[in-house]
């Protein structure tokens, strides 16, 4: 009798790329409420690990089915509890966004190569490169509501981030691109470690000098996001910040003419 086939692995795992999407979402959710959390006390030097969160009008401490992403706000149809002061809806679109952007992450790093890497071969550099790709971004869109509400981000936590990305990228190669070169490829070649070191000390200076270093309120952001994605990154986003403000100014003399 011949041998039994073996399952296909999308037979085994029915839509394993659904649930990996989902829990991106779900994590990222959680992330941003955490975030939220971070961005309102930290311009005010409070611990964002010790304390529970409070109504800010009535100083009541939020339920703990209160604080489930997006879903406590609607439950709650954006008031407090206890005195009805309404809550703004900052709160579950920082939760939603952060589970969208988890979700892209999630789809590219994970998904996008086939889930068997993850769920039957075991490989964890999709994992890795996950968690970094995740966690930098995460930490920009906290330094960006941080600026937001008028506020510096602290430049303890500015390098912190920058050397923990290069720390990241030394120790795991492939998290970073690390073509620094126009013509792109590897270099030096067949030392990745010292290629990531390169891409990301090229990166850190390109997004520090692009945003005008310490006079510029974007500053740490550039920075590290030119840390953890390379300096051709920053020249992207230095390009497309550059072509918003003439189309801005075009349209401002645009409508200003009688």
């Amino acid at each position: 009798m011949p041998a039994a086939a073996l399952p296909s692995w999308t037979e085994v795992f029915p839509w394993a790329e659904t649930a990996i999407l989902a829990c991106g979402f779900v994590w990222g959710a959680m992330l941003g409420s955490f975030l939220n959390v971070v961005v309102h006390r930290v311009p005010r030097g409070a611990s964002v690990v010790h304390g529970r969160s409070r109504c800010p009008r009535c100083g009541a401490a939020v339920r703990p089915r209160d604080n489930v992403p997006v879903v406590g706000w609607l439950l709650l149809r954006g008031r407090c509890r206890d005195c009805a002061a309404p809550i703004s809806a900052r709160y579950p679109l920082v939760e939603a966004g952060c589970g969208l952007l988890l979700t892209a992450i999630a789809a590219v790093d994970l998904v996008s190569g086939g889930v068997d890497r993850i769920l039957v071969r075991g490989e964890w550099l999709p994992w890795a490169q996950f968690a970094f790709h995740g966690i930098t971004a995460l930490t920009l869109v906290a330094w960006v509501l941080i600026a937001a509400a008028g506020s510096r981000v602290p430049g303890t936590a500015a390098l912190g981030a920058v050397i923990a990305a290069g720390l990241a990228a030394v120790a795991v190669p492939a998290v970073l691109p690390c073509g620094v070169l126009p013509a792109g490829g590897t270099w030096p070649a067949g030392q990745p470690r010292l290629a990531a070191l390169v891409a990301w000390a090229a990166g850190t200076a390109a997004g520090w000098v692009a945003s005008g270093g310490a006079q510029s309120r974007s500053q740490a952001a550039v920075t590290l996001l030119g840390a953890a994605c390379g300096w051709q990154m920053v020249a992207v986003v230095m390009a497309v910040t550059a072509a918003g403000r003439l189309g801005r100014r075009w349209a401002e003399r645009i409508t200003a003419r009688p």
